[in-house]
This record gives C-alpha cells, structure tokens and sequence, in this order.
C-alpha cells in the first residue's frame, strides 16, 4: 500500500471516529453528566475502533488470502476480547460515573442495574454490526485490487503480444524486400545501389524506431514512401503506380510503427504481373485525427509458397494489432469487386 493510500485512510478513520466521538459526546441530556461518563464514551469509541482495525487489517484479509481456518480461529478470538471488554469497560466505568455523581451533587439520577445479559445481547450486537462494516469495506478493497491486477495483467499480456506481432512483422517483411531486391540484381543491376540505399534507411527505421510502442505519423508515412521508391525501381514497363500521401501532417499524431505497411506491401506482392496491364493505387488522407488508407490493385491467381515459406503473416498479425491497439477506434473493410482487391482502412489517431 503506497504512502498517499495509508495517509488517505488514517484520515477517513480519524474523521469518521472523530464525528462519533463528538456526536456522543455532544448528544443526550448533558445536565448530570461526570468526568467518567465522558471517559466511558471516550473509551467506547477506541473499542470500536480498535476493534475495527484488527477486523480489517488482521482478521478479514486472512480470508481473502485463503486461510479459513485462521480466519475463523481469529475472528472467535478477536469477537470474544471485544465483547469482554465491552462488558467489563461498562461495569467499570458506568460504577466510576456513579460514584463520582454520588460524591458530587446530591442531584444525580439514580442508579439504573443493567443485567450482564442486556450488556452482552448490546456488545454482541454493536460488535456484529462492526464486523459487517468491515468486512464490506475490506470485501470492496479486495476487490478493486483484483480488477486493478487482472487489469494489469491483461494490459502486459496484449504489450507481449504486440511486441510478439510486431517482431514477426519486421523479419517478414525484410525477408520480401531482400527477395525483391535479389530479382531486381538480376534484371537491372545497375538500380541496385540505390535500392541498397534505401533499404539501409528502412532498416534503421526499424531497429532504432519500430521498438518504441508509438512513432510518429509523419515518420510512418516516410517509410513507406521509401518502400514504394524502393518497389517502383523494380516496376515492369506495363505496370502503373499511384501514390498519394498527406501533404501536411502535424507532428501530435501518433501511430503504431509499421501498420500500414503489409497492406502496401500485399498489393505489390499479389497485385504485380507482366502478362497484362496492371495498376497499384495507394491513397492515405488524413482528417483531422481521422486517418483513411486506400490500397487497390489487379486481383491476380493466388501464388503458390515460395521456399516452403507461408504467405499472408504480414496481414494477419495487423489485423490483430489493429485489434490490440485500436478496438474501438477502427473498421477495415477487404473485398473483391470489379476484377480488383479493395482495402480500405479508416484509424481514428485522437491522442
């Protein structure tokens, strides 16, 4: 329990035993009333809260933690002592209140003898009542600490299963892009510098960037308008490519890194052939903090595995991140239509 907490209850629990001290104290016919009267009040209130107490910080959380037995046992020992010194702090105090009216003036009230049994049916009831109060208070604490650690829990589950997502995701796609750049050595050497080049900054990107949780908008939209530099360089004569990206993006947005990558990358991957005309239209708009992804491309045979190597990862682990990171802040939209493979993604980026 962290310092502001306990501060926090020591000041509930004195104010609340404070008020009844003073709601006694100032409540009733005041008239007759002795030194040992107000003693007895005093002392009746330090039961309650002690009592209180060793219900709530002793009694009550070895339940929770799963001792039944000792719960039991401590709650017959600790019920029992109140009660004794309900009783006892009566007899005492209430003869001392007497006596000293007695030796005082002659205008007392007369004695009333209260039975053993009304003291303990009173303790036994007030002590029950504490009892209750306490273990609700204790049950609700109990609780809330559980719903803050199963919170917690979930929250650094889905952390390693982005991080998990997020690390399939980069070797993925450089496992591609070298690929692509091994097709582009062999059919115009002489672009392969430039390629290199770029691919040296995408992978700075992801090394140094891509680990931290968000990145900045702007810097996404970067890499992936140095992929597409890197793909138009290997682009058959008989393809087209589009492009459009923001022109302005302010800097608070903020975005997860390497999100919209694998649905740029599938449209080169699945929608590029040199057996007919083919187009790729890339579109990002950017609405205040309302982002639009759409990608179209020629809708192609499905390819077979390459090197026994499975295709779609990219794409499934951004749908699940897309899940993780944007629950509520995103609908994706993947069809067919016209001969083409639409996709269009709308990602609310509020901060």
């Amino acid at each position: 329990m962290s310092t502001t907490r306990i501060s926090r209850s020591v000041l509930t629990q004195a104010s609340v035993w404070v008020g009844l001290l003073l709601l006694f104290t100032l409540s009733g016919d005041t008239t007759h009333r002795t030194t040992a009267d107000y003693w007895l009040i005093v002392v009746r209130i330090g039961g309650f809260a002690a009592f209180f107490n060793l219900l709530y910080y002793l009694v009550l959380p070895l339940y929770f933690a799963g001792r039944k037995r000792a719960f039991y046992g401590w709650v017959v020992v600790v019920f029992l002592g109140y009660v004794a010194y309900s009783i006892g702090t009566d007899y005492w105090l209430l003869d001392l209140a007497h006596r000293g009216a007695d030796a005082g003036a002659g205008e007392a009230p007369p004695r009333r003898e209260r039975p053993w049994t009304f003291l303990l049916f009173v303790a036994t009831f007030i002590g029950l009542a504490i009892f209750g109060v306490a273990a609700t208070f204790r049950g609700f604490a109990a609780f809330e600490s559980k719903r803050k650690a199963e919170e917690e829990a979930n929250r650094q589950r889905l952390e390693a299963e982005i991080a998990l997502l997020k690390s399939q995701i980069n070797p993925h796609f450089l496992l591609n892009t070298i690929n692509n750049l091994y097709a582009l050595a062999l059919t115009a050497p002489d672009k392969t510098p430039d390629a290199l080049l770029k691919l040296s900054e995408m992978v700075s990107y992801i090394l140094y960037e891509c680990a931290s949780p968000r990145v900045t908008l702007a810097r996404d939209l970067d890499f992936i308008a140095s992929y597409v530099d890197l793909q138009r360089l290997r682009l058959p004569p008989n393809a087209e490519l589009r492009l459009e990206l923001p022109a302005a993006t302010p800097e608070r947005l903020l975005i997860e890194p390497m999100l919209l990558v694998p649905f740029v990358e599938n449209a080169f991957k699945h929608g590029l052939t040199t057996s007919q005309p083919c187009t790729i239209s890339i579109r990002i708009l950017l609405e205040g903090n309302e982002l639009r992804l759409q990608v179209k491309n020629l809708l192609l045979p499905p390819k077979q595995r390459q090197n026994g190597q499975p295709s779609g990862i990219g794409m499934a682990n951004t749908r699940q991140r897309l899940q993780h990171a944007y629950p509520d802040r995103h609908t994706l939209h993947v069809e067919q239509r016209d001969g083409h493979h639409h996709v269009e993604l709308q990602l609310n980026l509020a901060p």
